[in-house]
């Protein structure tokens, strides 16, 4: 390997010491190198101190020089330590390298240590080879199907298969399942269920939200099961199923002077706080009340998808006065 003589030295007469400049003692030299100084004598290396320091032996022999140039030789030293490291590590490992022989490839290897497949290492009596053949040829010996359990982290593949099996569901009727417990996942309405745990949130899912508004399409009901709504003239109920009920409860003054019959009679009419279905006539009611008078309540009159006019007669004479009207109707809104 070539000297090291980069940068420059300063040295002292009769001083040990080297100071570099320039120069990186540490990766440049060994201890045991020779130094050749300024003064063209030789110098052994007995220490190194820094990249810019080194101590020589004997000490410098020349005149003192601030910046003076030097070389660092190699010496011998470095060959009989790389020959006694080889030798020791021969020593330790060469009988490992001649077992695994002479061809540098992974199969050269193998070869060597006959280990082309499983037959090269002896299988133990505990430690078995996982091999696909060797599972799949596991007897379940000892396999409990009637014990049923949650399958834990420290179960045995066979206890867990065993717990599985025990607590399996049929397919088909499912005949052996008599109760489901521990879901913390709502069934879906595909799977059967509300796809919700509480029951306003399965009603929701399921299109049963009790009160609200109601509404269908092509018949079939899409919206609430019930609503209930109020206007001037009265209120009404629509359900799912079609049926409207409408109320009114009002004074009204009726002048009870018409003859008919034997009787006296008056009109009354009233518009539907709610609209029945087009074309429609829903059966329309009416009781009327002058104090402590009752009056009769003909089933004449005319009636219609928005209202009904009907007659109060009363049997015992005229009358005339405010009275309290109770009306009724019932029929579809589709």
């Amino acid at each position: 390997m070539p000297w090291y003589k980069t940068g420059t030295v300063s040295v002292v007469q009769n001083s040990n010491a080297v100071l570099g400049i320039g120069t990186a003692f540490i990766a440049g030299c060994r201890v045991g190198d020779a130094f050749r100084g300024p003064d063209a004598g030789w110098y052994e290396i007995i220490g190194i101190g820094s990249d810019t320091t080194i101590s020589i032996s004997p000490n410098y022999q020349g005149t003192t020089s601030t910046s003076g140039t030097y070389a660092l030789a190699p010496m011998q030293g470095y060959v009989k330590d790389s020959a006694d490291a080889l030798r020791a590590l021969v020593n330790q490992f060469g009988g490992v390298i001649a077992v695994l022989g002479n061809t540098p490839t992974t199969v050269g290897v193998r070869s060597a240590l006959n280990l082309t497949n499983t037959d090269g290492l002896p299988e133990g009596p505990t430690n078995k080879y996982m091999s696909a053949n060797g599972v799949r040829s596991i007897t379940l010996t000892g396999l409990d199907v009637v014990t049923q359990g949650a399958v834990a982290s420290t179960d045995t593949i066979l206890s867990a298969i065993g717990k599985l099996q025990a607590t399996k569901a049929a397919k088909g009727v499912n005949a052996d399942i008599t109760q489901i417990t521990g879901l913390t996942t709502a069934l879906s309405i595909a799977q059967g269920g509300t796809g919700a745990t509480t029951a306003p949130l399965a009603r929701a899912a399921l299109g049963l939200t009790i009160l609200g508004t109601v509404s269908q399409s092509g018949g079939v009901p899409t919206g609430a099961l019930m609503e209930y709504g109020s206007t001037a003239t009265g209120q009404f109920w629509k359900f799912a199923s079609g049926l409207m009920i409408c109320t009114q409860a009002e004074s009204k003054s009726l002048s009870l002077s018409n003859p008919y019959g034997g009787s006296y009679f008056d009109s009354a009419s009233w518009t539907y706080p709610a609209a029945f279905v087009a074309g429609s006539s829903p059966s329309t009611y009416l009781t009327a009340l002058l104090s402590s008078r009752i009056t009769d309540t003909a089933s004449t009159g005319t009636t219609s998808n928005s209202g009904a006019t009907l007659f109060v007669l009363d049997r015992s004479g005229p009358a005339a006065g405010a009275y309290a009207l109770k009306w009724l109707a019932v029929g579809r809104w589709f």
